[in-house]
C-alpha cells in the first residue's frame, strides 16, 4: 500500500484536505483539535479509484518541524499544500527542500483555499509555486488547486494523486524488511506497540526481528490500517504488538529490521547536499542535528574538500543505523533551519578517505547492493563478508576475492600476496636449512589468518603447501661449504662404532642437525642420542643373536655400548615395533622388522 505524505506550511489546510480525502481527521490529540493545529504525526487511509493509499499527516509548524521530519522519509508521493490566500510561506520554503534533499521524485501540489482567494491571488500564488518549485522534485508537479470546504478540485486532486501513484510503480521487495519507528505505545493485555511504514521486505507473525537499539523481538500481531493481518508486504503502514523488549526500550528513531542486518554505528562518511537557493554554508563549526528515518541525534562534521556538495565524515552523539545510499536532513540547531542533507557513502569509512574514493563510493550509491558492495571493498582493501553486506544491504561483490570471512580487492590482494612472498623468502634467508615457513607462524609472522594464508599459497603458483610448511616451489635446503666439511668430520665420529659420542659433543649446529635428520642423513633416538642410517640397520639385524627375553645389560653387552646409549636405543627400538617389554625383560617382536601399522622408524 503506497504512502501519501503531506508537506507545507502550518494552517494551509493540509489536515483539512487529508480529511476530506480519507473522511478521517488525522489529528490524535485533543490539543490539536482544540488548537487547530497539527503538533504530531497524523495518520490515515482510504481508496482512492480503488487504488488503497495510506497517508501520513505532518506538522507545518516551524517549532514542530523535528516531527515533521520524522514522518516525511517514508512517502511515496509527497501532498505539497500552498494555501491560495496566503501563498509561499518560510515553511513551504523549508519542506520543499526537505523533500528535495530526500529524493522524493513523486507529487502533486495542491493549492488550497481557493474559496477565499480571488482570481487573481490563485494565478499569482500559482505562479509563486512555479518559481519556487523549479530546479527542485516539484518542478514537474501538477498544481491542482482545491477548497476542500466547497468541494471543488477534489476530483481533480485525486485524479493528480493517482497519476503520481502510478508513476511511482509497484514497491519493491528487497527480503530486506525495514521499519523506523514513528510511534510507540502499550495495550494492555497485549503489550508494546509500534508503527512505522514498512520498506524492503514483508513481515509476518511470528517473525523474530531487532531493534536497532533495543534488542531482539518477536513479532505477536500485526495490523494495517485497523485490519489484523497475519503477513504485511513492503510500503504499508503497519502497527506491529511485538514482544521481548519493555516500553522504555524503544522510542521515536528506533530502527526494527532483520537481526543483524545492519549496523550502528557513530561515525560515517557522506555526500552532502544543499538545498537550491541555500544561503547558509555547512562548516565545521556548525552544532547540527542528523535526521535519519525517524531518528534526531546531535552531531559534528568535518567537511572534506570545496564545493556545492563536498563529501564529510559525521560523527553522532549516540550510535544510528545507516548503511550506504541512505538519505538524511541536516539542521543547524543554532538558527534551528535545515541546512541541507547528505547520502551515506560508507557507514564505517577508513581513516582517511581519498577525492578518488568518494568518487567511486558516490558512483555506486545508485546501482545494486553487488556494486555498492565491489566500491566498498575496493576503498576499504579488505573488509569482513558481515559488515559488508550488512553495509551495502545485502550486497555481494562480483570483483572481490573471498578468504574465509573477509573479502578483498583486487589490488589488496596482490599486495598482500606479494608481501607473503618476500615473507617466505625471507624465512629461507633467515633459515636456509629449514624445510619451509610452519604454516602455524604464517599467520602472525606475515598479518595473514589461516583463510587468507590458504587463498595467497593457492592463488601464487610460485609456492608450495607441503605438509606444515609454506615454501618456495624451487626452494630446496642445502648445507653450505663449511657445514658439509663439519659433518664429514663429525660422520667419521659417528661411524667409528655404535658407542657413538653426545651430540653435544659434535661440531654441527642445531640448525644442520636437524636438516640432516630431515634429510634421512640422521636418526635422532634421544633428545643427545643420533645415529646414522646404517648403524641402526646394523643394530636391528643384531636383535636376532639375543636370547627369545633379554635385559638392558643382555642389550647393552651384546651391542657393545653404554647404558647411556642402550636405555634409549631399546626405547626407540620399543616405541619403532622392533621389540615388546614386559617389566625388566624385552623380546624381538619380529625378525622381518615392524609391520607398516607400527611406530615410525626413521
Amino acid at each position: 500500500m503506497p504512502i501519501i505524505g503531506t508537506a507545507g506550511h502550518v494552517d494551509h489546510g493540509k489536515s483539512t484536505l487529508v480529511q476530506a480525502l480519507t473522511g478521517r481527521d488525522p489529528d490524535r490529540w485533543a490539543e490539536e483539535k482544540d488548537r487547530g493545529l497539527t503538533i504530531d504525526l497524523g495518520f490515515a487511509w482510504t481508496d482512492l479509484e480503488g487504488t488503497a493509499v495510506g497517508f501520513v499527516d505532518v506538522p507545518g509548524h516551524e517549532r514542530f518541524i523535528k516531527n515533521m521530519l520524522a514522518g516525511v522519509g517514508g512517502f511515496d508521493v509527497a501532498l505539497f499544500v500552498v494555501a491560495a490566500d496566503e501563498g509561499w510561506m518560510p515553511q513551504s520554503e523549508e519542506h520543499l527542500a526537505i523533500l528535495d534533499l530526500l529524493g522524493v521524485r513523486h507529487g502533486v501540489v495542491a493549492l488550497t483555499r481557493i474559496d477565499l482567494a480571488d482570481d487573481d491571488l490563485i494565478e499569482l500564488s500559482t505562479a509563486e509555486v512555479v518559481e519556487h518549485a523549479a530546479g527542485t522534485v516539484a518542478a514537474s508537479w501538477p498544481i491542482v488547486p482545491v477548497s476542500p470546504p466547497t468541494g471543488e478540485g477534489m476530483d481533480r486532486i485525486v485524479a493528480a494523486l493517482n497519476a503520481a501513484l502510478a508513476a511511482v510503480g509497484p514497491t519493491r521487495d528487497l527480503g530486506r524488511p525495514e521499519m523506523w519507528v514513528d510511534r510507540v505505545f502499550t495495550i494492555s493485555g497485549a503489550g508494546v506497540v509500534v508503527t512505522g511504514t514498512l520498506t524492503g521486505g514483508p513481515i509476518s507473525v511470528g517473525d523474530r526481528m531487532e531493534c536497532f537499539p533495543g534488542g531482539i523481538v518477536r513479532v505477536r500481531g500485526l495490523q494495517s490500517h485497523e485490519t489484523p493481518r497475519e503477513t504485511i508486504g513492503p510500503g504499508a503502514r503497519v502497527a506491529a504488538n511485538i514482544v521481548g523488549v519493555d516500553r522504555g526500550d524503544i522510542q521515536r528513531g528506533t530502527l526494527m529490521a532483520l537481526p543483524a542486518s545492519i549496523d550502528m554505528t557513530r561515525r560515517f562518511l557522506a555526500r552532502l547536499h544543499r538545498p537550491p537557493r541555500a544561503d547558509d554554508e555547512i562548516t565545521d563549526r556548525g552544532a547540527y542535528h542528523v535526521h535519519l528515518g525517524t531518528a534526531t541525534v546531535p552531531a559534528r562534521i568535518r567537511v572534506l574538500g570545496d564545493g556545492d556538495e563536498p563529501a564529510a565524515i559525521l560523527t553522532t552523539r549516540s550510535p544510528v543505523p545507516v548503511a550506504m545510499g541512505d538519505r538524511f536532513i541536516l539542521r543547524d540547531t543554532g538558527p534551528r533551519k535545515v541546512v541541507g542533507g547528505g547520502t551515506v557513502l560508507d557507514p564505517s569509512p577508513i581513516r582517511r578517505p581519498t577525492e578518488d574514493h568518494i568518487a567511486a563510493l558516490s558512483q555506486a550509491i545508485p546501482l545494486d547492493p553487488a556494486s555498492r558492495a565491489d566500491a566498498l571493498v575496493a576503498v576499504h582493501g579488505e573488509i569482513d563478508a558481515g559488515e559488508l553486506s550488512r553495509s551495502t544491504g545485502g550486497g555481494a561483490p562480483a570483483a572481490a576475492i573471498s578468504a574465509g570471512t573477509k573479502f578483498y580487492s583486487p589490488e589488496t590482494f596482490s599486495l598482500r600476496g606479494k608481501a607473503f612472498l618476500e615473507g617466505v623468502d625471507g624465512y629461507h634467508v633467515r633459515f636456509p636449512l629449514r624445510p619451509g615457513l610452519p604454516r602455524s607462524e604464517a599467520a602472525s609472522r606475515l598479518d595473514a589468518d589461516a583463510d587468507l594464508v590458504s587463498a595467497l599459497v593457492a592463488a601464487d603458483p610460485a609456492l608450495v603447501e607441503d605438509g606444515p610448511v609454506l615454501h618456495r616451489l624451487d626452494f630446496v635446503p642445502e648445507l653450505s661449504e663449511a657445514d658439509e666439511a663439519a659433518w664429514r668430520r663429525d660422520r667419521d665420529v659417528l661411524g667409528a662404532g655404535l658407542a657413538v659420542p653426545r651430540i653435544s659433543d659434535l661440531e654441527i649446529s642445531d640448525e644442520v642437525l636437524h636438516a640432516l635428520i630431515r634429510r634421512g642423513d640422521l636418526i635422532r633416538v634421544a633428545n643427545d642420542l643420533v645415529f646414522l642410517p646404517e648403524q641402526m640397520d646394523e643394530i636391528t639385524a643384531r636383535l636376532g643373536d639375543l636370547p627369545g627375553e633379554f635385559t638392558v645389560a643382555m642389550f647393552r653387552d651384546g651391542l657393545g655400548v653404554s647404558r647411556r646409549q642402550a636405555v634409549p636405543l631399546l626405547e626407540w627400538l620399543d616405541a619403532a615395533g622392533w621389540t615388546r617389554r614386559r617389566g625388566d625383560v624385552r623380546s624381538v617382536r619380529s625378525p622381518n622388522g615392524p609391520s607398516a601399522d607400527d611406530a615410525p622408524s626413521r
